[in-house]
C-alpha cells in the first residue's frame, strides 16, 4: 500500500497499484475483477470521488447500482462520509429501484394508468400455493404426496423458478429438472401471471421485462436516460441477470462509460436467474475496448486459508484465471477434521466453542437452512447461544404437539408399552377404551379381541395400527411429517406448528428413528436435571454466528467452521449439471474466504454399514486430511 501524491483527491489515501488503476480509469468500459477482501467498495467510493473532483464529472450524471437496498445505503453513506456530503446528487440504488423509477416516470407509456402496485413475497407465495393446489386437485396421488411434503418449501422453489425464468427472459418450457411438480410448471407460470394482472399487480421481475419492452418500443425514452446518466457503476456484477444487463445496455450512451466490479468466483445466485456468463462475455458485449483491472491482493485471509481456497476454486472451468495473494502478512490456520457421525461432529463443535472467549468472532457456515437450525438446536442444549432464533428446544419439551409426536414415534419404533398407547390412542379422538389394552405390551390382536363383533371400532383399531406400522418403516423426518399430516397433529394442535417445524428439522439429522428419539429424550433429561445455561456466554450475551454459505457472502469472521462437507450436501444432489456443480464449488470458495485467521473444515465418514463420502470439492486439498487425520477425530 502507498500514498498517492499525483492526484489531489488521492492524497492521504492508501492504495495499491491495481486499486489506483481502477480508481483513476477515465472513459470507456472497465471491468474490475475484485477477489474476496480486495477492497472493492473502497475502490468504487474513491472512484466516484475521483470522477467528480479530478475529471469534473457532474455528480447528477453518475448512477451507482447495487443488488440490495442495504448495500446501496451503505455505499452512499461511505461516499458521503469521504466527501463530507458535498455531492448528494449522485444516484445510488438497486436494479429494482432503478426500474421502478423508470416505470413511474413513464407510467402511461409503459401501460400503467393507476399507481404501480408491486406484489410482495408473501402475496406471491400465497398466489402460487393456491394455484398449485388447484392444479393438483385432479390427481389424488399428487395431493397425497403434497400432504407429506413441506408445502412452503415447494412453493418457495416454484416461486424462485418463476423468478429465474423471467430474469433470464426464457419461456416456461425451459423449467429446471429439479423444480417440484415440473409437469405442472407451465400451467402454474401462466396462471400466476394472469392472476397478478387480474389483481392489478406486477412483481419485481416484471419490472425488468416491462422496462425492456418500453426501451424497445420507445427509443426516445431510452435516449432520455442515456443523456441523464453519463457514468454507470455496477457492484457485484457477477450476480447480474440477462434482463438487467439488457436494460443497462439500452441506457448506455455511445461513450460506454460502464464501470463494473465483481468476482466471477463468487457468483452463487444462479438459482435466482443470475448469469455469471455475462461477466465472462463483457468484452464481447461492449462496442469499445474494455479496460480490465485485477484486484489480486486479499486483505482479509491469512496465506494458508487463501492458498487452499484458491486450490479449490481453480478446479472450475468457467472462470477468469487469476492469482490472488494475501496482503495480511499472516499465515492463518486451516484445520481439517472428519467424524464418524454428525452427532460426533456437533459434539466436537460444542467443545471447541465452549473454550472460546468471543463467540461473535466465529462463523459456522452451512449449506442449508436445515443444517443451520439443527446445529443451533444442538448447541443450545450445550448452553451455547447462536444468532438463530426459534431454536429453543426447551420449548419443545413442554409442547403438547411435539410430545405427542414423540409418543407416536416411541410406540412405533422403541416400545409398544401400555403407557405410551394410552397417550396416543385417542389423540385424535378414536373412542378406544383403556380397557382394550390391559397388558404391559400392547398388541393389535389383543385390542381387536376386545372389540370383537364391533365392526366400526375394529376398523378404527386396524387403521391406527396400520399407521403405526407405516411410521416404523419411515425415516425420522418423513415419519414426523406423516404424523403431522396424516394422523392430524397439525390440526389437533395448530399453535404448535412452529415447534413441530423445528422438531421435524431436528429429525432430518438422523437416519434412524430410535436414535433420534433416544437422543431427544436424553437432551430433555439433561435439561431437566441441569441448568443448561453456560454462565460465561449467557452473561455477556455473546453468540456464535450460524449462517448459510449463501448468507455469508460479504461477511467475515476471525474463525470459520464449515461442517458437513459431504457428497449430496455440497455439491447438492440437485446440482446435476456441470454449471450447477461449479456454482456449488464457488459457494464453498465464498465460505472459505470468509475466514480471517482460522478455517475449520469437516465432513462425516459414517460407519461401515452406512459410509458417507467427502465432497469431491475437497480433492485438491485432501492432503490436509491425510496429514491431520489418520483416523476419525475424537
Amino acid at each position: 500500500m502507498r500514498n498517492n501524491n499525483v492526484y489531489p483527491s488521492l492524497v492521504d489515501v492508501k492504495v495499491n497499484a491495481a486499486q489506483e488503476e481502477a480508481i483513476t480509469h477515465k472513459d470507456g468500459p472497465a471491468m474490475v475483477l475484485a477477489g474476496p477482501g480486495s477492497g472493492k467498495t473502497f475502490v468504487i467510493v474513491q472512484r466516484l470521488k475521483f470522477l467528480i473532483e479530478e475529471y469534473e464529472v457532474p455528480p447528477s450524471s453518475i448512477l451507482v447500482i447495487t443488488f440490495t437496498k442495504a448495500a446501496a445505503i451503505e455505499m452512499q453513506q461511505r461516499f458521503l462520509k469521504v466527501t463530507d456530503s458535498s455531492y448528494p446528487e449522485v444516484s445510488f440504488g438497486t436494479f429494482h429501484s432503478l426500474f421502478y423509477n423508470i416505470l413511474r416516470e413513464n407510467s402511461k407509456a409503459a401501460g400503467f394508468y393507476n399507481k404501480i402496485e408491486i406484489a410482495d413475497e408473501l402475496f406471491k407465495c400465497k398466489l402460487v400455493k393456491d394455484i398449485l393446489i388447484n392444479a393438483l386437485k385432479s390427481s389424488r396421488e399428487n395431493m397425497n404426496k403434497l400432504s407429506l411434503l413441506d408445502e412452503n418449501e415447494i412453493v418457495k422453489d416454484i416461486t424462485s423458478e418463476i423468478s429465474r425464468i423471467k430474469n433470464a427472459g426464457l419461456s416456461p418450457d425451459f423449467v429446471s429438472d429439479s423444480v417440484p411438480y415440473k409437469d405442472y410448471f407451465k400451467v402454474i407460470f401462466e396462471k400466476y401471471n394472469s392472476s397478478l394482472k387480474s389483481f392489478g399487480k406486477i412483481d419485481f421481475d416484471d419490472m425488468s421485462l416491462i422496462c425492456a419492452q418500453l426501451f424497445e418500443s420507445k427509443k426516445e425514452i431510452a435516449q432520455l436516460y442515456k443523456e441523464r446518466y453519463k457514468y454507470i457503476l455496477i457492484d457485484e456484477y457477477q450476480d447480474i441477470n440477462e434482463m438487467q444487463q439488457k436494460n443497462i445496455e439500452s441506457i448506455l450512451n455511445d461513450d460506454q462509460n460502464l464501470f463494473v466490479v465483481g468476482d466471477d468466483d463468487q457468483a452463487i445466485y444462479g438459482f435466482r436467474g443470475a448469469k455469471p456468463g455475462i461477466m465472462m462475455e463483457f468484452e464481447k458485449r461492449m462496442k469499445r475496448e474494455v479496460h480490465i483491472v485485477n484486484l489480486s491482493v486479499n486483505y482479509r485471509c491469512g496465506k494458508s486459508i487463501l492458498d487452499n481456497a484458491s486450490l479449490v476454486i481453480a478446479e472450475n472451468k468457467m472462470r477468469f484465471k487469476k492469482k490472488i495473494v494475501s496482503g495480511t502478512g499472516t499465515n492463518g490456520y486451516v484445520i481439517a477434521r472428519r467424524y464418524r457421525t454428525k452427532e460426533e461432529q456437533y459434539e466436537a463443535m460444542s467443545v471447541f466453542l465452549s473454550g472460546q472467549n468471543k463467540l461473535n468472532d466465529i462463523g459456522i457456515l452451512c449449506r442449508t437452512n436445515s443444517e443451520c437450525k439443527t446445529i443451533a438446536s444442538f448447541l443450545k442444549q450445550k448452553g451455547i447461544k447462536s444468532n438463530i432464533e426459534n431454536t429453543d428446544d426447551t420449548a419443545l419439551y413442554d409442547d403438547e404437539g411435539v410430545m405427542l409426536c414423540v409418543y407416536y414415534l416411541s410406540f412405533a419404533c422403541i416400545e409398544s408399552s401400555r403407557a405410551l398407547f394410552y397417550k396416543i390412542m385417542n389423540k385424535p379422538l378414536r373412542y378406544i377404551s383403556r380397557e382394550s389394552a390391559m397388558k404391559e405390551i400392547v398388541r393389535k390382536e389383543d385390542v381387536l379381541a376386545f372389540y370383537q363383533g364391533n365392526r366400526d371400532r375394529s376398523k378404527v383399531v386396524n387403521k391406527l395400527f396400520h399407521e403405526i406400522s407405516m411410521i416404523s418403516k419411515m425415516r425420522p423426518a418423513l415419519s414426523v411429517r406423516f404424523i403431522r399430516k396424516e394422523i392430524g397433529i397439525d390440526k389437533l394442535y395448530p399453535n404448535s406448528k412452529k415447534k413441530l417445524d423445528l422438531f421435524e428439522e431436528k429429525a432430518k439429522s438422523y437416519s434412524n428413528t430410535k436414535s433420534f428419539i433416544n437422543s431427544f429424550n436424553e437432551e430433555k433429561e439433561e435439561y431437566t436435571t441441569q441448568n443448561k445455561r453456560n454462565p460465561k456466554h449467557s452473561k455477556t450475551g455473546d453468540t456464535v454466528n450460524i449462517i448459510t454459505l449463501h448468507g455469508s457472502k460479504g461477511l467475515e469472521y476471525k474463525c470459520v467452521w464449515i461442517p458437513d462437507l459431504n457428497e449430496g450436501i455440497i455439491p447438492s444432489r440437485s446440482a446435476v449439471s456441470e454449471s450447477g456443480k461449479e456454482e456449488e464449488r464457488r459457494m464453498l470458495y465464498v465460505g472459505m474466504t470468509r475466514a480471517k485467521e482460522a478455517l475449520v473444515m469437516s465432513y462425516v465418514c459414517g460407519t461401515k454399514e452406512n459410509a458417507m463420502l467427502p465432497s469431491r470439492f475437497l480433492r485438491p486439498i485432501r492432503k490436509l486430511w491425510e496429514k491431520e487425520n489418520k483416523k476419525p477425530a475424537d
